[in-house]
């Protein structure tokens, strides 16, 4: 391996280190700005949070997959789209914290509307999807993030020396994570497919 090579995967790592870590600040955020509601808000938001668990355990398999699949196929397009960009960095920061503060408020209004009960309704009809959605945005942002980088340097006549753009390579990356997301999606609906008899008698 050489030496641009090292540095390289070095760049590639401390950014997928630090997507990390947005998105989980992010869930803390969102987790923190729940508790934060005033009394009328968080009404508003536990009766939201109790009408998506209901019509969720209500709806087919094929709607829970298509609401699973469609909001993080936004966040997947945008980033795809953002690293044709030589200044979208900051909007491709901004990608897992957004998706954590999602995933924050969602399981804390799942224990606030329903206690206890919520916290095992999270853990079939929130986290399963939302692990590997997440891991296929922060490493959409890295790859969006290191083209972005990339054209921004080649722009701005910093580019490394033998430094290349492989675009083919860049959409190749993005179907196998189009193909995660569809899995994740798939792991969502089945789990709330499965389960949904049990959390309906229980509520």
């Amino acid at each position: 391996m050489t030496d641009n090579h090292i540095v390289q995967k070095k760049r590639a790592d401390g950014r997928l280190t630090l997507l990390t870590a947005l998105y989980f600040a992010g869930v803390f955020l969102g987790v923190i700005l729940y508790g934060t509601l005033d009394g009328e808000r968080l009404g508003v938001l536990n009766d939201i949070t109790g009408s998506f668990v209901y019509g969720r355990l209500n709806h087919a398999f094929w709607e829970t997959l298509v609401n699973s699949f469609s909001g993080a196929f936004l966040l997947l397009t945008a980033c795809f789209w953002l690293g044709f960009s030589a200044a979208a960095q900051p909007i491709e920061l901004f990608v897992p914290v957004f998706r954590g503060l999602g995933a924050g408020v969602s399981l804390a209004g799942m224990y606030g509307s329903f206690g206890l009960a919520g916290v095992g309704m999270s853990a079939v009809l929130i986290i399963p999807g939302a692990v590997l959605s997440a891991f296929a945005l922060i490493i959409a942002a890295r790859e969006s993030l290191e083209l972005s980088g990339k054209i921004f340097s080649s722009v701005f006549g910093r580019a490394a020396s033998g430094e290349t753009i492989d675009f083919r390579l860049y959409v190749t990356k993005f179907i196998i994570l189009f193909i995660i997301l569809t899995v994740s999606s798939l792991a969502d609906s089945l789990a709330t497919f499965i389960f949904a008899g049990f959390w309906t008698r229980l509520l």
